[in-house]
């Protein structure tokens, strides 16, 4: 009889012990958004990363820290599929239309850095019909710029009209016409390109108009135009100006023409290249570091570049090259080296 008590005295024990030892294992694995910090700050990105990632999966939306740990997210991630796979989806569950705008935001300009243009042109539309104001028309005149770029030309002009039907300053109503123009051009229709920017040429427009009228008309032998345009640069400007307009003779991307890549960065100490070859975008310096270490092993110039965007800092690792014998070769350097890269302008 004693026995049995005694056995169980240490089966109920036994059992009291376990159930103690599941009911502390949320407080002994749980680990809150201040230990994701230090591990950043330690730098150790992935720990950090392990623990956002489950933040994620067992924060409200509601939850003011829910943008938090989405937020910090977007700015440690570097694998660019797997943060389309987890967030994207988080994003649109967020209530807080300002947050969801902001994350959009940043988004769609880590996407346009990497070289997902697409998809950046999809956010910033989704910018814009989150709130449609004024101020937002620049995002609509970038999808448009991204869907020329990507063959989706119908898309494109049917943008740039809704915004040329609507926008009030002139900024905006002059980069959707001029975007109309370019559409002109590359459908041939250089007649209408002609008519569109001589209007534009006899009435008020900024500087930024000016010289794109210049480029599009010597690119594309527009005459009337390209001379009308020159003639007023040398008027109000000098010589030197239009030498430096003259030093692209090939067409630039719709993203760079107009201004609206969030690639034209100016380093704090400028050297003067012809174009970048960009092997990486990162939101930690340490990350940018080893990446760099890695392009000089295999014996490529590199330098990193910081891009200010909506108050965060992106690292770009970058080869400046100078003649597309330059770009070819250490094009296929890199991919011997497994190294992804695209051709940024300067």
């Amino acid at each position: 009889m004693k026995l049995n008590q005694w056995n169980y005295k240490i089966n109920l024990r036994s059992i009291l012990i376990l159930l103690l030892f599941f009911l502390m294992q949320p407080m002994l694995y749980a680990q809150t958004f201040a230990d994701a910090e230090a591990f950043e700050r330690r730098g150790e990105t992935q720990r950090a990363l392990e623990i956002l990632y489950r933040l994620a999966e067992t924060t409200r939306p509601e939850n003011n820290q829910y943008f938090l740990i989405i937020d910090k997210i977007i700015s440690l991630e570097t694998d660019i599929p797997k943060l389309l796979t987890s967030v994207e989806d988080k994003i649109l569950r967020i209530v807080n239309v300002d947050q969801r705008i902001q994350l959009l935001k940043k988004m769609a300009v880590l996407m346009e850095l990497s070289g997902n243009i697409e998809k950046a042109g999809h956010y910033y539309e989704m910018i814009y019909r989150l709130n449609s104001s004024d101020e937002n028309f620049i995002y609509l005149i970038k999808a448009a710029a991204i869907n020329l770029e990507t063959g989706n030309i119908d898309k494109a002009l049917s943008l740039a009209s809704f915004v040329e039907s609507r926008a009030r300053r002139l900024v905006d109503l002059q980069k959707a016409k001029l975007l109309a123009i370019y559409i002109d051009i590359l459908q041939d229709n250089r007649d209408s390109a002609l008519r569109k920017m001589s209007q534009i040429l006899d009435n008020k427009y900024t500087e930024e108009t000016l010289f794109i009228i210049y480029k599009l008309s010597n690119w594309h032998d527009i005459r009337d135009t390209r001379e009308k345009a020159r003639s007023i640069i040398i008027r109000t400007h000098n010589q030197r100006v239009l030498d430096e307009l003259n030093i692209y003779q090939k067409p630039l991307s719709p993203l760079f023409l107009f201004a609206l890549s969030e690639t034209s960065v100016v380093d704090s100490r400028p050297i003067t290249y012809h174009a970048y070859i960009q092997t990486g975008l990162f939101s930690s310096l340490r990350n940018a570091e080893n990446m760099r270490e890695r392009i000089i092993q295999v014996g490529l110039p590199c330098k990193i570049m910081e891009t200010p965007r909506s108050g965060e800092i992106f690292f770009r690792v970058v080869v400046p090259v100078e003649t597309e014998r330059e770009i070819e070769n250490y094009n296929l350097i890199l991919r011997n080296n497994n190294i992804e890269s695209f051709i940024i302008f300067n």
